[in-house]
């Protein structure tokens, strides 16, 4: 018999969880995931109200992280989940017992590899640009099993300027997605994304359409995944509902 549970796509970092920076004054409830150098500063935690919605969420939906987070990122999330995960910006699917999907990930291989360079190429755009404009930043490629699979630029002083010029770094990357949200402008390769990933595992667990789904999240990229679910989500303070 198919599972009647609902499919929920949710995005993690602002949305289920954040850094204490980005809490608005609330106190941290819950934490969430450690940061990659154990400062608790960037660290994610939970407000009272996210913590009862993921523990809701999770035992009464089949819940599916949608994440930019690479693998070990990931794997610092303390939250417990128990299904699919869609992780370095759907690069890699995950099964529930934590390996790659086999399958998602030869499709990924032929997709990304012939990339690499070009990748190289936008990473170092990205960064003479923001040499030529005075932006402080830390860039890199998110690498999965030694494959690139998205360029990231990120600040690390911030402020109104430097908002505006990590937003329009000059980069030319024709096709590509180019996802800006708070500090962080990354770039992802076509054919790659949150979006292929959930249509795919979303049409693998729901073959004949009848599992409600639903896609949660708070970027403006996210909304390319999340139109692919019946019911869309997202957070009061997020940059989707900014835009409204």
């Amino acid at each position: 018999m198919p599972d009647p549970k609902p499919l929920v796509f949710a995005d993690l970092d602002d949305t289920l969880f954040q850094t204490r920076r980005k809490m608005n004054g609330n106190a941290p409830h819950r934490q969430a995931a450690v940061a990659g150098n154990g400062d608790p500063r960037k660290s994610s935690f939970m407000t009272t109200q996210q913590s009862v919605l993921f523990d809701w969420l999770n035992s009464t939906t089949e819940l599916i992280p949608v994440t930019a987070r690479s693998g070990d990122a990931f794997s610092r999330v303390e939250l417990p989940f128990h299904s699919w995960a869609i992780i370095s910006n759907g690069a890699v699917i995950l099964g529930p017992d934590g390996t790659p999907h086999a399958d998602w990930a030869a499709r990924t291989q032929d997709l990304l590899h012939p990339l690499a360079d070009q990748m190289q190429d936008i990473l170092d755009q990205g960064r003479s640009a923001a040499r030529m404009h005075d932006i402080d930043i830390r860039s890199w490629i998110v690498t999965e099993n030694d494959l690139a699979t998205y360029v990231v630029f990120k600040l690390n002083e911030i402020s109104e300027v430097s908002l505006m010029g990590l937003e329009a770094l000059p980069i030319h990357a024709e096709g590509w997605t180019r996802h800006f949200n708070s500090e962080t402008l990354a770039l992802i390769p076509p054919g790659s994304g949150k979006a292929a990933a959930t249509d795919y595992l979303h049409q693998h667990l729901n073959p004949d359409g009848t599992r409600p789904s639903l896609g949660f999240g708070d970027s403006l990229s996210d909304l390319h995944y999340m139109q692919g679910t019946d019911i869309l989500m997202i957070p009061s303070r997020s940059q989707i509902a900014a835009s409204l």
